[in-house]
Parts: structure tokens; sequence; C-alpha cells
């Protein structure tokens, strides 16, 4: 398993579903993400998706039992 590549996609992951739902809640929204916005419901559910499988993947990555 490539630690260094699935830390990092968990943190960026992580990263911009909490910059994500903070900025919704201000009003704003990213320009990248923009096809996500107009669903209602769906919108927060794919945010929270993101915040979490995040931290799940750079959780995952950084304890992982292989030895290398």
């Amino acid at each position: 398993m490539n630690k260094p590549f699935w830390s990092v996609l968990g943190f960026v992951l992580f990263a911009i579903g909490t910059l994500s739902v903070i900025m919704s809640m201000v009003g704003l929204n990213f320009t990248f993400m923009g096809f996500i916005y107009n669903h209602g419901l769906i919108t927060v559910v794919i945010q929270l998706v993101m915040l979490f499988g995040g931290m799940i993947i750079l959780y995952v990555a950084r304890t992982s039992t292989e030895d290398e």
C-alpha cells in the first residue's frame, strides 16, 4: 500500500469536505464543486461523506499493519 498517496488523498478529501461544509454555512460555494450544490439534501450527504471518508482513509493509511 502506498502510504503517502493514501494519506494525501485522505487529507485532501477531509480538508475539502470540512471547508465545503463551513463555507456552505456562510453561504459561499466552491466553484469546482458547483454541480453538487443544486441538489438539496444530497449536497449535505456528499459533503459529509467527503469529510468522514477523508478521515477514514487517512486513519487506515496511517495505521496500516503492513511490514515495509
